[in-house]
């Protein structure tokens, strides 16, 4: 660790009741900190504040040691697998070697709980009862330092836990606890910090873009995720159109329903969940998507809710969807690629009485449908001068970006966490999941930025051009305009709005991906 601003990427604030000190990521979801900052937490949760993300947490005292030693090792409550971690080093430094701290002193009438640095000079070993602890001068150690990470400015690694101090009122430094102990008392943890900074094997590619991704490598979407559920998991259950552009991760998101419906409904409302992809030619008319639907609940129940040749007897077919509701069932029907039965007017009019139906299904309860379109239905139909038969029973979330700490978890895959690569990511994805493992899996492959870089523009210039076509003319407008159109009129805020809610521009009002901004930059 090179930099005093990876040393900080690493701390974390910690507290217990009154009690307040500095802990630090030692490997994946575990922190080292001195026992006496957590001695009385006991099997409570200590309250893990995480700066650098601006992230919170608890997590538990799994392994602790009271003092001469002082340290204590506690563990995440939840997975954060995007956090760095020092890397420690046993040996001793060099008398007169310049060392950096970080961390969340706290103190009556000094409180800098939102961080603060502090430097020394190694002045060499002391002993307590035969532990290994260093002395620092020149610096100063406040209340709160307890826990902070000991940086050797000359190796870049962390040879320490800051102890002590030897006056909180001067700048006669303190002492720590030297990595030599931390080695001796956690040699598996010592172990997991080594090959945390040992680079990862090449493998198979673990980046895959263009297809949906399996439920076990989806990331992120927790706000989505939770709208979702609180449609189709309520008393009672309610229509949702899940919107995004394309390979904003919309398939994907509709397998990890059908795969994970346990997180949506609970077992005694017995979901079953039928999954219709509409760019299947045998979903070109109604009554394919009607004979879909039967195949799709006798493969869950092992029952056929009405008879092949009763597609087109809407009698029978609401009998056999009642009958399912009778027994306590709760049908899901997960329709993907809605825009190919919206590709023009003559197709949507063909499918408008089906609307018209499943719309009276919906609102009797006998089914509940999750529909993915690239627009929002009622923009669908509008733009072919319809009315939508879907008004008023559909809530809609949009796909945009990931969050922050999800796109950094796909990269996690195949890289070591670091500033630098994290900053790159960003300004080529900006967060959309389909451009993130695309650069993931360009620099796996390339192993240098530079060529990544050329690579993912290569790339990605196909799927500019679909994204572009599949814009109006206003939003690509509007875009111009942020890319410094200054003749361009200033767009109106619903635009911006929208364009940031798909992930397209950034809060701050910049394009998301800096090579996209290259490519509009070039429409005429």
């Amino acid at each position: 660790m090179a930099k005093e601003d990876d040393l900080q990427r690493c701390t974390v604030r910690l507290n217990f009741a009154s009690s307040q000190g500095t802990g630090f990521f030692v490997a994946p979801n575990l922190i080292l900190t001195c026992a006496h900052v957590v001695q009385f937490a006991k099997d409570n949760p200590v309250q893990v504040f995480w700066k650098a993300e601006d992230q919170n947490y608890t997590a538990t005292v799994t392994q602790l040691y009271e003092s001469p030693i002082d340290l204590a090792l506690l563990k995440l409550q939840g997975d954060c697998w995007t956090h760095p971690c020092v890397e420690l080093d046993s040996t001793e430094p060099n008398i007169n070697d310049n060392c950096y701290i970080f961390g969340y002193p706290k103190s009556r009438g000094n409180d800098y709980s939102q961080g603060d640095s502090a430097s020394f000079r190694y002045e060499g070993i002391s002993f307590k009862q035969e532990i290994i602890l260093y002395k620092l001068k020149q610096g100063q150690v406040n209340s709160g330092f307890s826990g902070s990470p000991l940086l050797n400015l000359r190796t870049g690694k962390v040879c320490g836990i800051v102890h002590l101090s030897r006056d909180e009122s001067s700048d006669l430094g303190g002492r720590a606890v030297s990595a030599q102990v931390i080695q001796e008392k956690f040699p598996d943890i010592f172990r997991q910090n080594q090959e945390f900074h040992q680079q990862k094997p090449k493998g198979e590619n673990p980046f895959e873009y263009g297809l949906p991704v399996p439920p076990e490598r989806f990331y992120g979407r927790k706000r989505e995720i939770l709208e979702i559920k609180n449609r189709i998991g309520a008393i009672s259950p309610q229509c949702i159109n899940l919107v995004g552009l394309r390979r904003n991760g919309k398939s994907s998101l509709l397998q990890y329903i059908k795969k994970r419906i346990t997180e949506f409904c609970s077992d005694t409302q017995k979901p079953l969940v039928v999954d219709l992809d509409l760019s299947n030619r045998n979903f070109n008319t109604p009554e394919g998507i009607i004979e879909g639907l039967r195949r799709g609940i006798h493969r869950l129940t092992g029952n056929y809710p009405w008879l092949k040749e009763d597609n087109q007897d809407g009698f029978a077919v609401e009998d056999g969807l009642q009958v399912l509701v009778d027994e306590g069932y709760r049908l899901i029907i997960l329709l993907d690629e809605f825009e190919a039965i919206a590709s023009n007017r003559e197709r949507l009019e063909l499918f408008q009485d089906w609307g018209e139906d499943w719309r009276a299904k919906a609102s009797a309860g006998l089914l509940t449908m999750v529909i993915a379109s690239k627009r929002p239905l009622n923009e669908v139909y509008e733009t072919l001068s319809l009315g939508s038969p879907f008004a008023n029973i559909f809530s809609t979330t949009i796909l945009g970006a990931l969050e922050e700490q999800a796109w950094q978890s796909i990269i996690y895959k195949g890289f070591m966490p670091n500033s630098g690569l994290w900053e790159w990511v960003d300004e080529l994805a900006g967060g959309l999941p389909y451009y993130v493992q695309m650069a993931g899996a360009m620099l796996w492959q390339d192993e240098n930025q530079e060529i990544a870089k050329k690579e993912f523009s290569f790339q990605a210039q196909p799927r500019f051009q679909e994204l572009w076509k599949d814009l109006t003319e206003v939003e690509r407008l509007a875009l111009r305009y942020q890319l410094g159109g200054g003749n361009l009129p200033s767009p109106d805020f619903a635009i911006v709005d929208s364009l940031q809610r798909h992930g397209l521009l950034r809060k701050d009002g910049s394009l998301f991906s800096s090579m996209f901004a290259e490519f509009v930059k070039g429409q005429k």
